[in-house]
């Protein structure tokens, strides 16, 4: 009895003992897995005594863990600080998308603060939220958006390309504003991890998330900075009349489309609504089903309670108007644009997340463009569905087509396939591969980056492109610039100039222009639309 009892003291004693020396190891750490020298330590003490952040309940914090997407906004959310009323209405509006997935009620809540307050779109729920039935995983440059929106990030300011990472090329241009925007702010280094890289599309750990939601708490307490409220008035938009009209309906452009679910952004937000079983479908004039509805589709449609359409009607016949930019306006709700026409007439565009905008034949964004510069615009009821645009200042890339030396104009094929014609300006700087020339030294064909100044061309880097054709000669052209011209072995007619230096082989000799003859059959090396080697075949 007595040995039992020694026993059971001895084993108590020794328990004691362990608890005292797992407390005085961990005691000065509040989670198992994290030492005082750990990188983020300082950070999640900080996070979990404000409530920001927690553990589990094996006493780790599991730093090195990835964060799925609903469980970084449960915490990027929290920076908002709602009451439970708030977040209860909110789960209210929301319910609708809430309700189609099985989540906790802690994500839940995160998701509809999320979509209240902007930081994502209910088709970035229904379609980006899972990957293979499984919530994604969070990215960086994902959850470097959630951040800026959360802080208040409103416009999208010039110059947010500026980006040093060696990575930069990797990063989406329309999270770059974003990741400028907490750079500014001293939540990311502007240098980028070890090697120079941001990593955008690495997955986010709880402790890289902890470190960015702690610098993002400081800044809004230090700096009183007051997160956008979903009851608070929206900002000053253009007044580009009602987006929702009793007669017309709403109108908008179909971005996604589950069963009889259609996701439309409309400038003023994205939404989701439900077609009626008995709703009216028109398309180009003749009544078509659910199933001829596609995505990509500018839509008018009427909306009973619910979100339940009653009606849909796509006309494909879109108006164009051109002008220059007088003004651009970036909203977190909508971004528009003032276009002035040449008749002086000014109207505003809505400018949705889908609208198509290329600028000097290359896709580009609403911040890529700028006030005056030239632009056409293909409308439906106010939204620019297409933005096509030309820099007044600026460079482009391209293919020459043609120069047309009385007028000083070179045409320029560009990344896209259009072709524009540029004025070249006084002064104009000429360099063909890398040597000084004039504007007729330039040859169709060569590749060009051209500087813009106020609409006029300021210089030219050229760089001829190597090439071969062959063909029967049919004329031959001696003058300053003597001229070639051959029906090619694909039946085409073509005119290429000669160089002065050009280089002429028939039946085994050098031979000078005078020696060709029509019906020569000629094998010609090129550099761009110039001649620079001639052999001549014997071919009956």
């Amino acid at each position: 009895m007595t040995s039992q009892k020694y026993r059971r003291i001895t084993i108590l004693f020794v328990v004691i003992l362990f608890s005292l020396s797992v407390f005085s190891a961990y005691g000065a750490s509040m989670f198992t897995d994290m030492v005082e020298t750990h990188w983020a330590y300082e950070y999640v003490e900080k996070l979990v005594d404000i409530g920001l952040m927690d553990g589990y309940e094996d006493a780790t914090f599991r730093p090195n863990q990835i964060v799925n997407t609903a469980d970084a906004l449960v915490y990027i959310t929290r920076l908002f600080n709602f009451t439970e009323e708030e977040i209860e209405k909110k789960r209210n509006e929301y319910a609708h998308v809430l309700n189609r997935f099985d989540l906790s009620e802690e994500r839940e809540n995160a998701i509809a603060i999320a979509l209240s307050e902007d930081l994502i779109t209910e088709a970035y729920v229904n379609n980006n939220l899972f990957s293979k039935g499984e919530l994604r995983e969070a990215t960086k440059a994902e959850i470097s958006k959630y951040f800026a929106i959360a802080l208040g990030m409103e416009e999208r300011e010039e110059g947010v390309y500026a980006l040093l990472y060696n990575d930069t090329d990797l990063i989406p241009e329309r999270t770059r504003p974003y990741i400028k925007f907490l750079i500014d702010k001293g939540i990311l280094d502007a240098k980028g991890d070890e090697t120079g890289n941001f990593n955008p599309n690495q997955p986010v750990t709880r402790a890289v998330l902890a470190k960015m939601l702690y610098l993002s708490y400081t800044q809004l307490h230090e700096n009183s900075i007051i997160p956008p409220k979903a009851n608070e008035k929206e900002p000053e938009r253009v007044n580009t009349g009602e987006i929702i009209d009793d007669k017309k309906g709403l109108t908008g452009i179909i971005t996604g489309k589950i069963d009889k679910f259609l996701i439309i952004d409309h400038g003023h937000r994205v939404d989701s609504y439900q077609l009626a079983k008995d709703a009216k479908i028109i398309i180009d004039g003749n009544e078509r089903s659910i199933y001829d509805i596609e995505e990509g589709m500018t839509v008018r449609v009427t909306v009973d309670e619910g979100n339940i359409i009653k009606s849909l009607t796509v006309d494909k016949d879109l108006d164009i108007f051109t002008g220059t930019i007088s003004k651009i306006n970036f909203g977190s709700f909508t971004s528009s644009i003032l276009v002035t026409s040449a008749e002086g007439v000014t109207k505003a565009f809505n400018i949705l997340d889908n609208t198509h905008i290329r600028l000097n034949g290359r896709t580009a964004y609403l911040f890529s463009i700028k006030e005056g510069d030239w632009v056409k615009v293909e409308v439906f009821d106010n939204i620019a569905l297409t933005v096509i645009g030309e820099s007044r200042d600026g460079k482009v890339e391209g293919i020459i087509k043609d120069i047309n030396l009385d007028e000083n104009i070179i045409s320029v094929e560009r990344e896209d396939g259009s072709v524009h014609e540029y004025l070249a300006g006084k002064g104009l700087i000429i360099n063909r591969n890398f040597n000084g020339v004039s504007l007729e030294d330039l040859r169709r064909g060569d590749r060009v980056v051209l500087s813009i100044a106020n609409e006029e061309l300021e210089s030219i880097e050229a760089e001829s492109v190597p090439g071969t054709d062959e063909g029967y000669i049919k004329e031959v052209f001696i003058s300053r610039t003597p001229k070639l011209t051959i029906l090619n072995h694909k039946e085409e007619i073509k005119d290429y100039h000669v160089s002065s230096k050009v280089l002429i082989k028939k039946d085994g000799e050098i031979r000078t222009i005078y020696d060709l003859r029509l019906e020569d059959y000629v094998k010609l090396n090129l550099e761009s639309d110039e001649i620079m080697v001639i052999e001549v075949e014997n071919k009956k």
